[in-house]
């Protein structure tokens, strides 16, 4: 994933973009493995808006920087980069679902354990979104040709985004099959499907072929957008929507906050140095997101007792584990230098 934003002048606003999310995820994992939301009932508001705008976020980057680094060339010079980036994804599937069965479950470094894991019949918890994320590279190659001509059409783009909402009423309960649910969806188990997400991934397409800034059209489309979000939490007595699978609410949710984040990482990218952890986490995203897992997995594993941490403490363990990571990358980057 770091090296899919490589074009001529690097986009650094949404490495920040992507930083961001990291930073959100990795606090969310802490707070979901590390604290009691019972207890510490702030954590949970924390938990439910990191959860809401995360996975659409990256689907997003990744249609922006597919948009950069392949769309813009043609498909003989795209296809082996994007078939390695979806090799990567899937391995660190592998990595990470691994690190949960041996860490959480408690099960034993065994074939019986690999084996289902290795062939995508087993989905170990808090890795799904990789699955996915591999499965979304591979469909953007499929659909290499229409998503390039869609992108010379801006309207027409965001017409098929719109109309690709329509897919969270596909009947979830009547798909069974595991490799099927993080492409389609399913209720049998949690996963995030391509198909009702790939409106962002479209999106983040014409944001980068039109090069998309504050634009009043779009904040008037996201602020619709997540009302209505609002308006079914206010009509439900706050109840959130339908997550595993996703509803066209849960899709259309986060569209506002998401708007913000990215203006946001264009203001950043003004202000270089202060901001250059989050540019780095951006690059790195796929290590961030993997090595940050297997230390909290390891560290819930040997967790002796019931040790709890609020949303603050919880913030600042976020904080170390994001230390630890960024650790290994200066390792990696000072050694190859």
């Amino acid at each position: 994933m770091s090296d899919a934003l490589v074009s001529r002048k690097r986009e650094r606003a949404i490495d920040l973009f992507k930083g961001l999310l990291v930073l959100g995820m990795v606090y969310c994992h802490t707070l979901q493995f590390f604290s009691d939301q019972q207890v510490y009932p702030n954590g949970q508001r924390v938990i439910d808006v990191i959860n809401l705008i995360t996975f659409s976020g990256f689907v997003f980057s990744f249609g922006y920087v597919s948009q950069l680094a392949y769309y813009t060339k043609t498909f003989r010079q795209a296809a082996p980069r994007m078939l390695v980036a979806a090799v990567k994804t899937l391995g660190a599937f592998y990595v990470s679902g691994l690190a949960y069965r041996l860490f959480i479950d408690g099960k034993l470094l065994s074939w019986a354990t690999v084996r289902p894991i290795l062939l995508l019949e087993d989905m170990p918890g808090w890795s799904e979104f990789l699955w996915s994320f591999t499965y979304l590279m591979i469909v953007g190659l499929i659909l290499f040709v229409p998503l390039k001509a869609l992108a010379g059409r801006r309207w027409l783009g965001f017409a098929a985004a719109g109309l690709l909402l329509l897919t969270t009423w596909l009947p979830y309960g009547s798909i069974h099959a595991m490799k099927l649910g993080p492409l389609i969806g399913t209720r049998d188990f949690a996963s995030f499907p391509v198909l009702q997400y790939f409106p962002y991934y479209l999106i983040g397409i014409l944001f980068a072929r039109y090069r998309i800034g504050w634009d009043w059209r779009v904040l008037v489309g996201a602020a619709a957008a997540s009302g209505a979000f609002l308006w079914r939490l206010i009509s439900h007595d706050g109840a959130l929507p339908e997550r595993f699978p996703p509803s066209v609410w849960w899709i259309v949710g986060p569209a506002l906050l998401l708007y913000g984040y990215y203006l946001l990482g264009k203001l950043l990218e003004r202000y270089p140095a202060p901001f250059v952890v989050f540019e780095t986490m951006g690059r790195n995203v796929l290590w961030y997101l993997v090595m940050s897992n297997v230390i909290i997995f390891a560290l819930k594993g040997n967790q002796q007792g019931n040790v709890l941490v609020s949303a603050l403490s919880g913030f600042w363990l976020a904080i170390a584990v994001l230390g630890v990571v960024t650790f290994t990358i200066w390792i990696i980057t000072k050694k190859s230098k």
